[in-house]
């Protein structure tokens, strides 16, 4: 890993669990051990690094659904085991970190194309999924595709839901999401992925 890659990784997770307000250029060139001055000529200030802590998970996102696409697999198993991978970066629950995103318009910026990218991504799963018969071929697969990007927005759930864990809520919506536009072909991986993750809960 160069030191470049260092700190990209190291600054991300700061950001992720504190929040990106509550951290500072020294406190990255801290964590990293190198110098404010190294930190400084690699990136201009924290916007441009946040942003490009964004653009690196984002591109390493991309790269882990493209290899999943190329394997034997259905459509549904590409979105579950995406999924599953998501779930494993905290940022995802930290919603300080999206409050503070919103202060920094660059980052914002390049989160916001993300998800018109994640969108298109959905409706060509969608299509392909009804091909492959594991999603119904009569819905609008446009208007699933926004109500998907929508759900991804209860990764942080509200106060409402805060007796359970942000990965119980979001497994559930997903769930009952999916069965929903799931053929009976659909439901059975459904299932099954399903067994697999309640057996990790009582491991």
């Amino acid at each position: 890993m160069t030191i470049k890659e260092q700190i990209l990784s190291t600054a991300f997770d700061l950001f992720s669990e504190q929040g990106i307000k509550s951290v500072s250029m020294d406190d990255i060139a801290h964590s990293t051990s190198v110098s404010k001055r190294t930190l400084y000529e690699l990136f201009e200030d924290k916007e441009t690094l946040l942003t490009a802590c964004i653009n690196q998970s984002y591109t390493k996102m991309k790269s882990f659904i493209k290899q999943l696409e190329s394997e034997p697999i259905t459509a549904l198993d590409v979105a579950l085991l995406f999924y599953e991978e998501l779930m494993k970066r905290p940022r995802w629950f930290n919603r300080k970190f999206y409050d503070d995103l919103k202060r920094y318009p660059k980052a914002w910026q390049k989160t916001e194309e993300e998800k018109s990218r994640f969108l298109k991504k959905c409706t060509q799963l969608l299509v392909r999924g009804a091909k492959e018969g594991v999603f119904l071929s009569n819905i609008n697969v446009e208007i699933v595709a926004l109500l998907a990007k929508e759900l991804a927005q209860m990764i942080r759930p509200s106060n409402a839901l805060s007796n359970h864990s942000a990965s119980e809520v979001f497994n559930t919506i997903l769930y009952s999401f999916l069965r929903g536009i799931s053929t009976e072909k659909g439901i059975a991986i459904l299932d099954r992925y399903l067994l697999k993750y309640t057996q990790k809960l009582l491991d």
